[in-house]
C-alpha cells in the first residue's frame, strides 16, 4: 500500500491510500503508528496522486472544501462510522463538544463513546476530530497534542499563533 509523509505549516502528516482512496492519514512522520493499515511487507513510500496533494495544498490555502471530493475507506465500527461522519459536518474552523456530536448521531448521553470513537479516527484531518472540544469550551483529548490541536483550529480560523 503506498504512503506518503508530508510537511505543511498545519502539521507534518503521514498518508496512506489505496487507488483513488485514502485508508490512513495522521499526524506525525510514524509509520509504525500506521502499521494496522499499513503492513510491512506491502507498504512503500509513493509520490502523493496529483488529487492529493491539491487537496491537501488547498487545506493549506485555508479552503473550506479541500476534502469534499476526496473519497475515503472507513474501516471502523458502525458507531464509528456514525461519529466519524457527523464530524464532516462541523463547518470548517468551528467547534463543537463531544456532548454536541453525541446529539448530533442521536445518542444524547454518548459523549465519552464518541470521545473513544474519535480516539481511534484513522484518517484524521479530512474526518477532523481537531474540532471537537469538551463542553466547557477547553480543547481536550487529542492524540498529536493540545497544541496542535489548537494550531489546526488556528489555521482553519487564519489566526495568527
Amino acid at each position: 500500500m503506498p504512503y506518503k509523509q508530508m510537511s505543511y505549516s498545519f502539521g507534518e502528516l503521514l498518508v496512506a491510500w489505496e487507488e483513488e482512496t485514502v485508508v490512513y492519514l495522521d499526524f506525525g512522520l510514524s509509520v509504525e503508528r500506521a502499521m494496522d493499515y499499513l503492513t510491512e511487507s506491502s507498504r512503500y513510500e509513493a509520490p502523493l496522486p496529483p488529487h492529493l496533494r491539491q487537496a491537501f495544498e488547498a487545506y493549506e490555502k485555508h479552503q473550506a472544501d479541500a476534502f469534499d471530493q476526496v473519497q475515503c475507506r472507513l474501516d471502523v465500527t458502525d458507531f464509528q462510522r456514525r461519529v466519524l461522519t457527523s464530524l464532516r459536518t462541523i463547518p470548517f474552523g468551528k467547534t463543537a463538544s463531544y456532548g454536541t456530536l453525541a446529539k448530533m448521531i442521536g445518542s444524547e448521553k454518548a459523549a465519552r463513546a464518541v470521545g473513544g470513537a474519535l480516539n481511534r479516527n484513522p484518517i484524521a484531518l479530512i474526518y477532523p476530530c481537531h474540532r471537537i472540544i469538551g463542553a466547557s469550551g477547553k480543547l481536550t483529548g487529542f492524540a498529536s497534542g493540545i497544541d496542535h490541536k489548537q494550531a489546526l483550529l488556528a489555521h482553519e480560523t487564519g489566526e495568527r499563533r
